[in-house]
């Protein structure tokens, strides 16, 4: 089983996505950080003792001890990358996605997700992310992915870096493919259509609304 390390973990909604095993699982969380209390004490709660609840730049310096891990994932806060932020350019919480880096590479993974908003993709911190990473021995990735294109009820659009170390090969699936698709009024031969809060599967597993 992979083991996965969670930055900037909130209450566990990521992690979930790669443990679970109604999503594929094969992941076991062994460290999460989040500077929020009630965070991280959701998140031990969900996934086991090993949340702890502090600023990442304490562990980043290397003082302090992260077990090895199969891949890093986390969403560095949104705030500096976010249209709704009329100060974002000075945002200290842009430069957040450093401290993330200094664990990718203190752990040893092999494998990085970074989620944000989709204003992170067009930011100069994505070309610096990108640079980082290849001094470490990444490759990256990047793409904008719609939540309701792979079967939640809700049309959120987040942006994805994903890293992987060369010695994996020179390509990966990334982004994963669609497993619905937007009704055009006349059906979709190849995807379901978006879901809605009033779906449910059928006994054949196709939605009926």
């Amino acid at each position: 089983m992979y083991k996965l390390i969670d930055l900037f973990s909130g209450c566990g909604g990521m992690t979930l996505g790669f443990t679970d095993p109604r999503f594929g699982g094969g992941f076991e969380s062994v460290f999460a950080i989040d500077h929020d209390k009630a965070a991280a004490v959701s998140y031990a709660l969900n996934f086991g003792a090993h949340a702890v609840c502090d600023d990442i730049e304490a562990w980043a310096g290397g003082k302090r001890i992260i077990p090895k891990a199969d891949i890093v994932i986390g969403g560095p806060p949104c705030q500096g990358f976010s249209l709704l932020n009329k100060d974002r350019i000075k945002d200290v919480r842009r430069a957040l996605w450093q401290p993330y880096m200094d664990l990718v590479a203190l752990c040893g993974a092999s494998v990085f997700v970074i989620e944000n908003v989709p204003g992170l993709l067009d930011s100069e911190e994505h070309k610096a992310i990108v640079l980082r990473a290849k001094e470490l021995g990444f490759l990256t990735a990047g793409a904008f992915l719609n939540a309701a294109d792979y079967g939640t009820p809700q049309t959120r659009i987040r942006a994805f870096i994903f890293g992987w170390k060369k010695s994996l090969g020179p390509s990966m699936p990334f982004p994963p493919a669609k497993t619905h698709a937007q009704s055009n009024g006349y059906g979709n031969m190849l995807f379901p259509p978006w879901r809605t809060v009033r779906s449910r599967q059928s006994p054949q597993g196709s939605p009926k609304q």
